[in-house]
């Protein structure tokens, strides 16, 4: 099943739990940075997960909290699971709720925002990795000359891929890496985070140049395409054809960096497109969303919508109708 063993809704463990001064001190120091945090807040769980110069962090806040945060060391995404939050940055201020991806914070940017009780998954990219992406674009740039037009994925399908990047690379290992294995972990997401959010590196033209086979280039490629047609015919051979690279090549890229098939790339994808037509109301049922993005199995469609997301479609569909 694609995916199988990561579930967004759940957290093996936790690195931190208690509230009070004594949780403002851990996420400030986890942070490194002074959050100025405030309001009830109450009971706070945080679990971090590294790979390479890139993190994953669960946090949980169980009440009310504001914040008014001094700019951080590394830039940070939230992918939010439950609850509301709201953040302001360059005099920009944007929601995120269940299924939201926003990108909160990061070097020379001070920010500040509220919440009412959330989950959310941090993942913070540093300078180090973003220069590495940013060299396969132009190689004299660094993270220091990137900004960023808006602070919310450039489109559905490019927040879906992003979050389904971020579910592969997150996944508990079966076996130890070693250290080039997770630059090039880093590397990957920090490419993702420069295709996600719109910025001033990343053009059509730039993105053209990309050459190789089983290279994250190929990766990129074929994710450019599955942005671009996610909701309709899609095969192996089409991506393939695309990248210019065979479809053995492309199955090798797949499992050499995201340690899956494109198959099963493509199918989380558009899990995660019909989770948020679910969420939207863009769709009246649950079959037609899914039959939107090409599940027409729905037993199947069910159990791994389950897997990823942790309740039926149905539920999702229910909550957020009413």
């Amino acid at each position: 099943m694609p995916g199988q063993g990561i579930r967004r809704g759940v957290a093996e463990s936790f690195d931190f739990e208690g509230d009070g001064e004594q949780a403002r001190e851990w996420l400030d120091t986890a942070y490194g940075a002074s959050l100025g945090l405030g309001g009830q807040m109450g009971t706070v769980h945080h679990q971090r997960r590294t790979r390479g110069s890139v993190s994953f962090d669960r946090l949980q806040i169980d009440a009310p909290v504001r914040f008014d945060a001094e700019a951080m060391p590394t830039l940070v995404v939230v992918d939010v699971f439950a609850g509301e939050l709201e953040y302001t940055r360059d005099s920009v201020t944007d929601q995120g709720r269940e299924g939201d991806t926003v990108l909160a914070a990061g070097w020379d940017m001070p920010f500040s925002g509220r919440g009412n009780g959330y989950d959310v998954r941090n993942i913070s990219v540093s300078a180090e990795a973003l220069d590495s992406a940013i060299a396969d674009i132009d190689l004299d740039k660094t993270a220091a000359d990137l900004t960023f037009a808006r602070y919310v994925p450039r489109s559905p399908a490019a927040a879906a891929q992003w979050r389904a990047v971020v579910d592969r690379l997150s996944a508990p290992l079966s076996a130890p890496v070693d250290s080039l294995a997770r630059v090039e972990s880093s590397r990957l997401l920090a490419n993702s985070l420069l295709h996600t959010f719109d910025n001033n590196l990343v053009t059509d033209a730039m993105a053209a140049r990309d050459v190789g086979d089983a290279t994250q280039a190929t990766v990129r490629r074929a994710q450019r395409l599955i942005d671009e047609r996610a909701g309709g015919d899609l095969t192996l051979s089409d991506i393939a054809r695309a990248c210019s690279v065979t479809p053995r090549s492309l199955q090798y890229a797949f499992r050499r960096h995201l340690d899956c098939t494109p198959h099963a790339y493509l199918r989380r994808v558009r899990l995660d497109l019909v989770h948020q037509a679910l969420r939207d109301g863009s769709v009246s049922n649950v079959g037609d969303a899914a039959a939107r993005f090409g599940f027409f199995n729905p037993g199947r469609f069910a159990a791994e919508y389950r897997q990823v997301f942790g309740e039926n479609p149905g539920q999702t569909l229910l909550r957020h109708s009413s």
